[in-house]
């Protein structure tokens, strides 16, 4: 039992830490905030328990003394629990309490550092809250100490005459209250001021203005929570340092309906491009009941997707045998994603084929005598015949073993779906099952769909998409992540 409190970073999901990733990928128990990114939920294991305890202004939440005991109780029960901050734990995010409390109690734990938006919100606008000349310190305050109270912690008459930067985290609604204290306290009403809404993703907003104009501001541009509020010289710097704006996904936002051990990768491509990405799973992995063949009896073993290689070698493992028990055959795989996943568990692809569906592995073994050849073929349920008539053309004795089955997720809704429709202009399909299933949550009426960019990560999607009276805006030519951003951006494979 232990507990880890981790801070996942700002907002951009590719900012969490390599050690956070690595504790939430191994976790039984997730207890995490509001504003957490779904791509970083979703590194947890599928079966891991995930309790909300979010806090938001005018809303019921669970207390922090709740949420204490939620901890000691999860990790008594044996559980290796996450406890997931924005930003850092213990930047205004109460980890020492939550630290001292387990500490109190016996209860092992760690803390994991993560990027505080106070120091990524000023960067992602193009605000060094550091520079030689303008800023040589910088000085951290919450916004929830409200500046019209005469007592509190905060001496403002100091905070006006800093002569460094000041970040206000949390400071959407009080924007107005705290320039005027400010200023009351002397500092110059013309001071550069920014305001940074939803720092470090694709939905960032920011405004730079004066101390004296920011509340006009705020309300004129109708800033929000989440909200950094940065004062000092160095926000000059913004209007030659920011590029947010060049990224070649800029003002595009897309759903992303790959199953959710794999949006997390997907989503943070887009967002790194610019994109919003929102991720709503489609597909959810479901493993089918399979005995594992004895190796010894096949020559060849494909591999037409990463989800078939991991439930194969799980498997596999459960048995007592690993890669060795493979030696002396053939594999052979689709795409980068499954070669990937082999080579995770110790194997390395004989061939993988140059395009990235069914179609691609025949082209590779076109040619070859495989009279006689036996061929294991752990698939999905309902896969296409393709590559099995194929090889049975070329002489070979092939055994199909349905490993999984592709199913609309539990979570997943009509209402939902549509929710999450109408929030993109753009929606990606990976496979002909999302497509099935995104029809089906619609009562088979293409007419939401229609509305939208509709992008196919290949031919076959495509014709999917065809199938049920819908037409792909964009088909990628390499069937990957990389290939779908390269045809949404014009550039050549």
């Amino acid at each position: 039992m232990k507990v880890y409190l981790i801070g996942s970073g700002p907002g951009d999901p590719e900012l969490i830490t390599v050690k956070a990733r690595r504790i939430l990928e191994g976790c039984d128990a997730v207890v995490y905030d509001d504003l957490i990114p779904g791509e970083i939920l979703g590194l947890a294991p599928a079966n891991a328990r995930k309790i909300y305890v979010g806090k938001r202004g005018g809303k019921e939440y669970m207390k922090q003394a709740q949420i204490n005991e939620l901890l000691v109780r999860l990790a008594s029960e044996g559980h290796t629990v996450a406890r997931i901050k924005g930003g850092d734990p213990c930047i205004f995010g109460r980890g020492g309490e939550e630290a001292l409390h387990l500490h109190e109690h016996g209860i092992p734990f760690e803390i994991v550092p993560g990027i505080t938006s106070a120091i990524a919100g000023p960067v992602s606008a193009g605000i060094p809250p550091t520079h030689r000349g303008m800023a040589a310190s910088v000085t951290f305050v919450t916004a929830h100490e409200d500046p019209a109270k005469e007592s509190g912690f905060l001496d403002w008459s100091l905070l006006a005459k800093e002569p460094g930067t000041i970040i206000f985290l949390m400071g959407a609604g009080r924007i107005s209250a705290i320039a005027e204290k400010l200023m009351g306290q002397g500092m110059s009403p013309d001071t550069p001021c920014a305001l940074v809404q939803d720092a470090t993703t694709p939905r960032q907003r920011h405004i730079v203005s004066t101390l004296s104009s920011a509340g006009e501001e705020a309300d004129r541009h109708k800033i929000g929570s989440p909200c950094i509020v940065v004062v000092g010289q160095v926000v000059s710097l913004s209007e030659k340092l920011y590029r947010g704006s060049e990224l070649p996904l800029s003002g595009m936002s897309v759903l992303i309906t790959r199953p959710t051990h794999l949006a997390y990768e997907t989503s943070a491509r887009f967002a790194s491009m610019g994109a919003r990405a929102v991720i709503y799973p489609l597909i959810e992995i479901s493993a089918l009941p399979f005995e594992i063949p004895d190796p010894g009896t096949y020559d060849m073993l494909i591999f037409t997707s990463q989800n078939a290689v991991s439930l194969f070698f799980e498997k596999l493992s459960a048995v007592g045998n690993d890669a060795r028990a493979l030696a002396g055959i053939e594999v052979y795989c689709i795409g980068p994603k499954t070669r990937d996943t082999l080579k995770g568990f110790g194997v390395i692809a004989d061939g993988m084929a140059a395009e990235f569906r069914a179609e691609g592995i025949v082209e590779l073994l076109r040619g070859r005598d495989l009279r006689g050849r036996r061929v294991c073929l752990p698939r999905a349920r309902g896969a296409r015949p393709v590559l099995v008539e194929a090889l049975r053309k070329q002489g070979a004795a092939v055994n199909e073993i349905m490993i999984y089955d592709t199913v609309i997720p539990e979570a997943a809704s009509t209402e939902t779906f549509i929710t999450a429709l109408d929030s993109v202009d753009t929606a990606v399909f990976t496979s002909p099952s999302g497509i099935r299933h995104a029809m089906a949550l619609l009562g088979d009426d293409p007419g939401r769909l229609l509305s939208k960019r509709l992008v196919a990560i290949g031919p076959v999607t495509a014709e999917a998409m065809d199938n049920h009276g819908l037409k792909a805006a964009v088909t990628a030519s390499e069937y990957t992540d990389e290939g779908i951003i390269r045809a949404l951006t014009g550039e050549a494979p």
